[in-house]
């Protein structure tokens, strides 16, 4: 009987796989990172990665990149890195050989029974205060993943311990430090921000505000239900004198938004890798239901979720709980979110950033990242 294509390729990578570890046996120098499937060279495994050469610059370190992201990738990461298609058998054979692996999305089910004195998994997770449920939580009928096997899981909150747990049905240990990719948030020092301002290339004396929706399955009722006039919010921002400028970046699995041309005043950063390097440069942060607005929080400074199509995404979405059962501050249409955004002053936004904080639970420590690296480092010869 000929087997599905599917099915035949899956044991096919099963078999590079136990053939690989059999023959070449565990490499104790490689760690092996992949950011989003192989989408970039990002979020947390990035903030890991660079940290990890700085301290150990011996470690074999390897990036898998997918599809057109192996070729614009490769260009750009640091020279130490050593990129392979994630596409490719090679890639098979990268993992069943290295020592470590860090992610921040899904592996592959090939990859079960790894051997856990020999090899281990960190997962780093892309956000661990989610409104939006995940894996396990969100369908009963989502086959077995590898996060169950995981050496040890990244978390920066107490929810994200407990969500953890059914999410992943993960009954391990963690690293409680907090997300790398926030240590810079929680250290939030002006020449970071300066740096990363000229970075964009921003104006000296331009405020920034994040524009960052999160994903949806139905783009058309995002275009015609949710989305707001930019304008109309640079308007009302810059009634007090101020010169505001709007980044826009949309979530990774987006098709996109439709957004009216602004005159200049409006900045598509899509494609910007580091959403963290964002996040500190903003002066507000404009979200919906992305899991942003609790990285934010650290830096005390005013967040805004606009969620006008809020009845639908329920629709189409489970979630964690009831945003509007959360201090986070919400609009439901433009009028509202104005009327949020001119009478929250720096004090109100500290203390809706302190509650926010007590709410779920946070404790991002500015040390994340070294401690993940401690775990990797003693794992390695």
């Amino acid at each position: 009987m000929k087997l599905p294509r599917l099915f035949a390729g899956s044991l096919e990578y099963r078999a590079i796989v136990l053939a690989a570890r059999a023959m070449k046996g565990i490499d104790r120098n490689k760690v092996v990172f992949m950011s989003f499937r192989g989408r970039g060279y990002s979020d947390n495994p990035r903030a890991i990665s660079e940290r990890l050469h700085e301290r150990r610059p011996e470690t074999e370190i390897v990036w898998l990149f997918k599809g057109n992201a192996f070729f614009e990738q490769k260009a750009k990461v640091p020279d130490y890195v050593r990129c392979v298609n994630r596409d490719s058998r090679k890639s098979w054979i990268e993992l069943a050989t290295a020592r470590v692996w860090v992610d921040n999305f899904t592996k592959d089910v090939e990859l079960r029974g790894f051997p856990k004195d020999k090899q281990f998994y960190v997962q780093t997770w892309h956000g661990d205060r989610p409104i939006k449920k995940i894996a396990y939580d969100a369908t009963d009928e989502l086959p077995y993943r590898l996060e169950e096997e995981c050496s040890r899981v990244v978390t920066g909150s107490d929810f994200g311990m407990r969500m953890y747990r059914t999410a992943f049905r993960y009954k391990g240990e963690y690293i409680n430090e907090g997300a790398p990719r926030n240590d810079i948030l929680v250290k939030n020092d002006p020449a970071d921000v300066r740096r990363v301002r000229a970075k964009l290339g921003v104006p000296e004396g331009v405020k920034l505000l994040l524009y960052a929706p999160t994903y949806r399955e139905d783009t058309a009722v995002i275009q015609k239900d949710s989305q707001m006039n930019l304008a109309r919010i640079l308007d009302c921002l810059e009634r007090g004198g101020e010169k505001w400028l709007c980044l826009y970046r949309a979530h990774y699995l987006s098709e996109g938004i439709d957004i009216e041309a602004l005159q200049g005043r409006l900045v598509d950063m899509t494609a910007y890798d580091d959403m963290s390097e964002l996040l500190l440069a903003a002066d507000m942060l404009l979200t919906d239901y992305s899991s942003c607005a609790a990285d934010y929080c650290v830096m005390d400074k005013p967040v805004f979720m606009y969620m006008a199509d809020y009845d639908h995404y329920l629709s189409t979405r489970d979630c964690y709980y009831d945003p509007h059962d959360t201090p986070l501050m919400i609009a439901h249409d433009q009028d509202e979110l104005e009327r949020l955004i001119t009478t929250t002053d720096a004090d109100a936004a500290r203390e809706n950033c302190r509650t926010l904080r007590e709410w779920y639970g946070i404790h991002e420590t500015g040390r994340a990242t070294d401690a993940v690296c401690d775990y990797i480092i003693d794992k390695l010869k």
